[in-house]
């Protein structure tokens, strides 16, 4: 997509995986994914004209994505929270249960983080934009990116090792 304006129909096709990974990976519910994806598409339609094509479209779209998810965050109910139980929605080859258990652990510690750290951390760790890009895209100043991202990362690993401390607990006492 370099210089040219991509069609929606070409961003949909090359994009829907990583906008459905980068929702669950947000903490998402399984019920509400179409609605969230079709949102972001929707929204990315009425915003096609405003995008750069000489920018990456993946970043924009996920910006688009973390604003919808955000606000579906805001319209929920207080008493819901995140399936822990919920499977990974990018189709894929079967996976292992060392494998499975440990995308569990990771977003039962995702959904530890509050909102603005979790994001942080998606968009850096898991997605791969750099501190810049998440700062421009959640709004924020970049020395707050930095803050928001040290402490997610600190506050991801104390998470998992008391969710693996759990679990050996519990397979312990079997």
């Amino acid at each position: 997509m370099s210089g040219e304006r991509p069609g929606l129909e070409a961003l949909y096709r090359s994009e829907l995986r990583s906008v459905y990974a980068f929702l669950w990976r947000l903490g998402a519910q399984e019920s509400e994914m179409d609605d969230l994806a079709h949102d972001v598409f929707v929204t990315a339609a009425r915003r096609l004209s405003s995008f750069d094509p000489a920018r990456p479209a993946r970043p924009w779209l996920l910006g688009i994505a973390f604003r919808v998810f955000s606000d579906a965050r805001r319209k929920r109910r207080p008493t819901e929270t995140p399936s822990e139980a919920m499977e990974d929605p990018v189709p894929g080859p079967e996976a292992s249960v060392e494998r499975r258990q440990a995308q569990q652990v990771i977003r039962r510690a995702l959904a530890t983080l509050p909102e603005e750290r979790r994001v942080a951390f998606v968009l850096h760790e898991l997605e791969g934009l750099t501190p810049s890009e998440v700062s421009n895209l959640m709004q924020a100043p970049l020395m707050t990116t930095y803050s928001r991202l040290k402490t997610a990362r600190d506050e991801v690993a104390s998470a998992v090792r008391r969710f693996q401390l759990i679990e050996q607990s519990r397979n312990g006492s079997r």
